[in-house]
């Protein structure tokens, strides 16, 4: 899954989790993998500074840092909002290259947002901003993550993860029927895969995977995360490398890789948001 979203999901996930047992050392959170290539994850607000000028101040310098305000502050619980950026506000599909082409580029995809819930009904918003601030790390941590918030409305939790599991399985189906049709094994191979996370069978593709956030959650949204996770196609630019479809099967793959982004993105949501706690 793309790092910025797999971090920003990780950090919500974790801090529904400290909120509800802050007794529990967390011993994962520090050195999980959804931070492994940042050398530096900064959380920042906006303040009004001298003349009206506006100027940011960090409220945290570490991820750890971040977790302790946020319980020292009196918030509740913690949500994550996915809004495309191809779409207007009525919804329609404008003349711009889609959120599920650009989701691999810096910027690019939709737009993803934290937003914590305080008692008394305050809300931040949070959004990320990644940046190469150290090129020349040996270690490969080049990026540096800043975290900026802004008072908001408050989020929605979206879709259920029963509903979220039910568009995923089959919007996976028809993509690994599509992806065998097509001749490329690879990717229905990872849509296998995909389905066999969702519905907690054996992973034909698993991996060794460290203890994280993802274990936190209660075992159907444990399980619809892995499966969007697996099945997040879209940072991949050879996916489907050397696509030769005539006019009515590119239409097909046009249609269908934008229900997989739609059912995916959805699916992350109500995962990620299923781990808060109760509404304040």
């Amino acid at each position: 899954m793309d790092g910025e979203v797999a971090q920003l999901a990780a950090l919500a996930i974790s801090a529904n989790y400290r909120l509800s047992h802050p007794d529990d050392p967390m011993v994962w959170f520090a050195g999980q993998r959804a931070f492994a290539s940042c050398a530096r994850i900064v959380f920042f607000a906006s303040r009004e500074g001298r003349f009206g000028k506006k100027r940011r101040v960090a409220l945290a310098e570490t991820p750890v840092q971040w977790l302790d305000l946020l319980q020292a502050g009196g918030v509740e619980r913690v949500l994550v909002t996915c809004s495309r950026q191809d779409q207007d506000d009525a919804g329609s599909q404008e003349e711009t290259l889609p959120d599920r082409l650009s989701a691999g580029f810096a910027g690019g995809g939709s737009l993803w947002t934290m937003t914590t819930l305080s008692s008394g009904g305050g809300a931040l918003c949070w959004r990320a901003g990644w940046r190469a601030a150290f090129p020349g790390a040996r270690d490969g941590r080049i990026w540096q993550a800043e975290y900026m918030a802004e008072p908001c409305q408050g989020g929605e939790p979206g879709a259920s993860v029963e509903t979220a599991s039910g568009a995923l399985g089959r919007v996976l189906e028809e993509a690994r029927a599509f992806a065998l049709k097509q001749e490329f094994p690879r990717l229905a191979a990872r849509f296998a895969s995909a389905q066999a996370l969702l519905e907690g069978r054996a992973d034909p593709l698993a991996l060794p995977r460290p203890p994280g956030p993802a274990d936190t959650l209660d075992a159907p949204a444990r399980r619809l995360l892995s499966a969007g996770q697996r099945a997040w196609i879209f940072d991949d630019p050879g996916a489907w490398r050397d696509q030769d479809f005539s006019q009515d099967v590119w239409k097909r793959y046009a249609v269908l890789s934008e229900a997989l982004y739609s059912a995916v993105t959805a699916a992350i949501v109500a995962a990620v948001n299923a781990s808060a706690p109760g509404p304040p």
